[in-house]
């Protein structure tokens, strides 16, 4: 079985900043849960934006058919590492421009609708412009309160997150496994019956099946008290995910997936990215400011580096969660529809 290691990065910036900037590093940066290189980085204001779905979408329409090799099994195989969503990670999950030194001018995630916007309903809307507001990061329209932090800087990982890092699919007889900085996932494909709905978790309860080339997770038994991303975009423990990846090529897949949750949302939307092989198709295009850099970088060679470790970081513990505490953030446990 190949392994690769994906490296958590820091980054520190040599010049003095402004508190502003060293609040939105703390609860973007050093607090978040890992995402790629390029996640991490600082970006500088005339970084070129960043190409997601829309660009996905266009890309994907000119690739010629493919026909993915098998499995002994007889299914496609989709074995091997798989690179992140690309982009800054999930700070924020709509089209933007740029926002501040974490969250680079960016194209939306969202396939459907056209729109590329979560389409909530009124309630759900209010709700999370009031998150959105309440982030103290020195964005337009906030409120000046301090309401919530990323579920993320608490080091409470979850099923969309696990999706959109790194990881690399192993396959056995009836089941996909997947394997990731924050954790795995055992994804039986052998038709076994649902989870019994009360029981709610972080990542939730993963069933595949094969259609056709390619494989459909449904994801349901979430508990609901994460974010898509680093800025408010919620779902609930009503919510239904459904994934689908299908080899593009031999070196990409094509990963969609739709949120279902009619008491959030007016209706169900989707996103859609590739995964690529690391080290192939075309690279994220971003300027990092000068004077940041990564902690540590080329001090040693790291004996490990080929082999796939798990973070360590748990749940609310640890001095991330004290000093946001301390800042006045507090946990998001999730949302209820009005009665």
């Amino acid at each position: 079985m190949s392994h690769r290691k994906r490296h958590r990065i820091f980054t520190t910036i040599t010049a003095p900043t402004a508190t502003l900037l060293a609040l939105a590093v703390a609860i973007k940066v050093l607090f978040l849960a890992p995402g790629s290189a390029a996640g991490q980085a600082f970006w500088r204001e005339d970084a070129p934006k960043i190409p997601m779905a829309p660009t996905w979408l266009a890309e994907k329409a000119l690739l010629p058919p493919y026909s993915p090799p098998r499995t002994p099994e007889g299914v496609p195989d989709l074995q091997g590492v798989w690179g992140a969503s690309g982009g800054d990670g999930l700070s924020y999950l709509e089209d933007h421009e740029y926002i501040d030194v974490t969250t680079p001018a960016q194209e939306t995630f969202i396939s459907d609708p056209p729109d590329g916007k979560v389409p909530y309903t009124p309630w759900a809307m209010a709700r999370r412009n009031e998150i959105l507001a309440g982030l103290a990061r020195g964005w337009p329209g906030e409120s000046g309160e301090r309401l919530y932090a990323s579920p993320s800087s608490y080091c409470l990982y979850f099923m969309p997150e696990f999706s959109f890092e790194e990881v690399e699919i192993v396959q056995q007889p009836g089941k996909v496994i997947m394997l990731g900085a924050t954790g795995y996932r055992v994804i039986p494909t052998d038709g076994r019956a649902p989870f019994d709905e009360d029981a709610k978790f972080w990542f939730g309860i993963s069933r595949g099946r094969w259609e056709g080339d390619t494989l459909v997770v449904e994801v349901t038994n979430l508990n609901g008290k994460s974010w898509f991303d680093s800025t408010g975009h919620f779902f609930s423990e009503n919510t239904r995910m459904i994934e689908r990846l299908r080899l593009a090529d031999a070196d990409t897949i094509n990963y969609e997936i739709t949120i279902e949750d009619p008491t959030i949302y007016a209706r169900p939307w989707k996103m859609n990215f590739p995964k690529r092989r690391p080290g192939t198709g075309p690279q994220t295009r971003g300027s990092r400011i000068p004077g940041a850099v990564a902690a540590g970088a080329g001090q040693f060679e790291d004996p490990y580096a080929d082999e796939y470790w798990e973070v360590a970081c748990y749940e609310g513990n640890g001095p991330s969660a004290a000093s946001l505490r301390e800042l006045g953030f507090r946990w998001f446990r999730g949302v209820a529809p009005p009665p």
